[in-house]
């Protein structure tokens, strides 16, 4: 590194002014304290990165922002928000959690998805709704349950159940109805049987 050209001003009213010029590597940082903020500039040959201080805030403006810390807490009083222009990933490689106090909100004009390696359970205490233009469940390793105090499945137009073997049982009442025709039909054995048998 060649030699570096440094120089201090000093202004009853633009404050002090710092400033380092390397000009082998075309690189000049700055140091500006003007009595309301304090600004520290690096400006080399195709990027800046500026952070400004004043009292009630700090703006750190800069093309790559790294923070390496063993812990970090970040507490806010007001509102806060993050945002990113492009992809946004976030990553914990032990456990990870995520709370609040009040609503829940996450929204996505896209695709969205949430898979796991284990288990993946969803709970509300009160009511949980799920739905979608189109729906679909699918157990590909074993059984698929649905279990509730009271269970009701209906379709606007058509309602099927299909299964190698299907099984409709009552521990009270079994109620089968159509308000037009009903058909019954088996291609082997049709069996009817009860204590008593009404049929028509």
């Amino acid at each position: 590194m060649g030699t570096l050209v440094c120089t201090i001003e000093l202004d009853k009213v633009k404050g002090i002014t710092v400033t380092v010029d390397n000009a082998d590597a075309n690189i000049v940082q700055t140091v500006t304290m003007d009595g309301t903020a304090i600004t520290l500039k690096v400006a080399g040959p195709s990027d800046t990165s500026t952070v400004v201080q004043k009292a009630d805030s700090i703006v750190v403006t800069v093309k790559d922002f790294k923070v390496d810390a063993q812990t970090i807490t970040l507490l806010s009083k007001g509102t806060s928000e993050w945002t990113s222009q492009d992809t946004l990933k976030v990553t914990s490689t032990k456990d990870m959690s995520l709370t609040t106090q009040a609503k829940l909100t996450q929204t996505a004009t896209q695709d969205a998805s949430i898979s796991s390696s284990a288990k993946v359970n969803v709970e509300a205490t009160q009511a949980l709704a799920l739905k979608g233009l189109t729906a679909s469940m699918e157990a590909t390793g074993g059984e698929a349950k649905i279990e509730g105090l009271t269970l009701k499945a209906a379709g606007k137009t058509d309602t099927q159940v299909t299964g190698l073997n299907v099984k409709v049982a009552g521990q009270a009442a079994l109620d089968l109805e159509a308000q037009g025709m009903a058909n019954l039909k088996a291609s082997g054995i049709t069996s009817v049987s009860g204590a008593l048998v009404k049929l028509g």
